[in-house]
């Protein structure tokens, strides 16, 4: 057992240039005439006030946020779109329903029509593939309006979580746009904050004597009860004044036609790299953004957020921008990660372990995703098939016919699954979509991915599991996810804010132990902020609480800023390793 170990640093070294593909030379300079914007657009929202009957059958007022819309150049002229919007808006006396989170119906009092909250521009950026070819690649930016500011202050990098469907990359601004994650990151723009003025009697979370401030796009479903009326009584400039960047991702948006090559670390950092280095000179130089553009401060700072796979993406992206000297043109101060699939050695073997203890997967399109990844984009893969890792029951539902032509959610994946076991199509899917592992690969894989769970199950969140030492089917699965643990091989010198939830099923929390324990050894703690959450959330859940905040989980804004304002060394913010309920009110 110690000659595996010692071969690990050895090994890794021959991963590391056997899986990983050629990404060429990264320009020293890029010139945004090579990239292309390729619509312009603005974001709004409007705000109803509506008369409610609660559970008592006591009256009273709510306000509520409708969702974001966009409102693009290549449609028609913006003051137009608007004004047929709201003609088009609900009418007093209409219904609405779920005014808050309990259900309630209410008829609509008055509409408060919000000011435009922040200007978007999509965008086509060159790149690499996951073949090591010529790109071009699709993303979208977010900035201040024209009149908000002087001076746009920061660049956020916005890493979108796991997708199945191309409707839902950042580009795609068709639905959800609100509640998506990469539509609160836009909102870290800025734009206008919408001041409401209030009667005396006043309930709301974020409140003054009299008045509270929306931020609009944080808060897609916030209300509050009022006593007599409400009214826009103005609107104020935001604090945040960023340039927000949020790439697709390959096999998305413009290279929807492509496979994505789901979880490949540092191809997608290279890629989110390039789309931010162009975001920025097309944001500074390209005639379509001089009527709303602010400068860019030539002391602007840039941190990279994301959650699930964009959390992982994040943490990558810090890496790749520190190893490829690209620290001082982007003036990195560091990377928000929640909830990433850091390391998925380590998810794989927490999912074994549910499995033994029989427990079925939540969201169980997570190992087809990880496994096509590697095998349309990993160089081990090559000459394997998903009939080599899958039971042929599992692969007969569809799966990865879904994943190819990516008109499905994983939402509506796991209804299908559903729906097939409610039809008696399929007997390894429960009524709720879930399946045990065991179930879903065939034998030989999970006896393979079980003996490595009986041999290292008690530290495979510290050391890690040992490489295999010969080629094989599995190995090369082994060999292709492990190539893309970013919790080790690397001392960063920046900051990491790293959030998770104890709850979480999908990318379990032993992502996170393997991060800390593992970045810890190659450098100093001092780097990292921990965050765990205790709320009892599972991952999609945890992730509305990373984003919007929940009880003890502060607003990803407020974060962020902090971030930006931190000394050099994040453990000069206050807490550190501590859990959600120890947290200062405080900063």
């Amino acid at each position: 057992m110690k000659q595996l170990f010692i071969l690990i640093p050895m090994l890794s070294a021959f991963i590391i240039s056997q899986a990983q593909g050629s990404f060429g030379d990264i320009p020293k300079t890029v010139n945004y005439r090579d990239a292309k914007i390729t619509d312009v657009g603005v974001v709004a929202a409007d705000y109803y006030l509506w008369e409610v009957n609660d559970s008592t059958a006591n009256k009273a007022d709510s306000v509520v946020t409708a969702e974001q819309y966009v409102l693009w150049q290549s449609k028609g002229d913006f003051d137009q779109q608007v004004k047929i919007r709201r003609e088009n808006a609900p009418k007093k006396g209409s219904k609405l329903k779920s005014v808050s989170t309990s259900e309630r119906e209410g008829c609509l009092k008055d509409a408060l029509f919000a000011t435009y909250q922040y200007m978007v521009f999509k965008y086509e950026y060159p790149s690499i593939s996951f073949q090591g070819d010529s790109i071009m690649l699709s993303a979208i930016a977010a900035c201040p309006t024209a009149d908000d500011t002087s001076v746009t202050r920061d660049v956020v990098i916005g890493t979108h979580v796991t997708i199945t469907a191309d409707k839902q990359c950042p580009s795609n601004t068709t639905a959800g746009f609100a509640s998506d994650d990469w539509g609160i990151l836009m909102s870290l723009a800025g734009g206008k904050k919408i001041k409401l003025g209030w009667g005396s009697n006043l309930f709301f979370a974020i409140a003054t004597s009299s008045t509270f401030i929306i931020l609009p796009g944080l808060f897609p479903a916030i209300w509050g009860t009022i006593g007599i009326s409400a009214e826009v009584v103005n609107a104020e400039p935001s604090s945040n004044y960023n340039l927000v960047i949020l790439p697709d991702y390959e096999g998305y948006g413009t290279t929807y036609y492509r496979s994505h090559p789901y979880l490949y670390q540092e191809l997608t950092a290279r890629q989110v790299v390039d789309a931010t280095r162009y975001g920025i000179a097309l944001y500074k130089n390209d005639s379509a953004t001089q009527d709303f553009r602010h400068p860019l401060r030539d002391d602007f700072r840039t941190v990279c957020c994301g959650y699930s796979q964009g959390g992982s993406v994040a943490l990558a992206t810090q890496r790749f921008i520190e190893q490829n000297g690209l620290t001082d043109e982007l003036h990195l101060v560091g990377s928000i990660c929640g909830d990433g699939p850091y390391d998925p050695i380590s998810t794989l073997m927490y999912y074994v372990g549910r499995d033994l203890d029989n427990k079925k997967m939540n969201m169980a399109v997570v190992l087809p995703l990880i496994v096509k990844g590697m095998l349309d984009s990993n160089p081990y893969m090559k000459s394997h098939r998903a009939q080599e890792f899958f039971s042929q029951e599992f692969l007969d539902t569809g799966i990865m016919s879904w994943l190819t032509e990516k008109q499905k959610t994983t939402d509506d994946i796991k209804e299908a699954w559903a729906a097939q076991a409610k039809a008696g199509q399929t007997t390894i899917f429960d009524t709720d979509g879930k399946a045990m592992m065991h179930d879903i690969m065939n034998e030989q894989c999970w006896a393979y991915f079980k003996s490595l769970y009986d041999q290292y199950k008690d530290n495979y969140t510290t050391t890690g599991v040992p490489l295999p030492q010969h080629r094989g089917v599995i190995e090369d699965l082994h060999l292709a996810i492990a190539s893309n643990d970013i919790t080790t091989g690397w001392s960063p010198s920046h900051s990491i804010m790293l959030f998770h939830s104890t709850d979480d099923t999908v990318v379990p929390k032993t992502n996170f132990d393997k991060a800390v324990y593992a970045i810890g050894q190659e450098s100093s703690s001092d780097w990292i902020k921990q965050h765990i959450s205790q709320l009892g959330h599972d991952h999609v859940d945890s992730g509305s609480d990373f984003f919007k905040g929940d009880d003890d989980w502060e607003i990803l804004s407020n974060y962020t800023i902090r971030l930006f304002t931190a000394k050099k060394k994040i453990c000069d913010l206050p807490w550190n390793g501590q859990t959600t309920s120890s947290m200062p009110t405080t900063w």
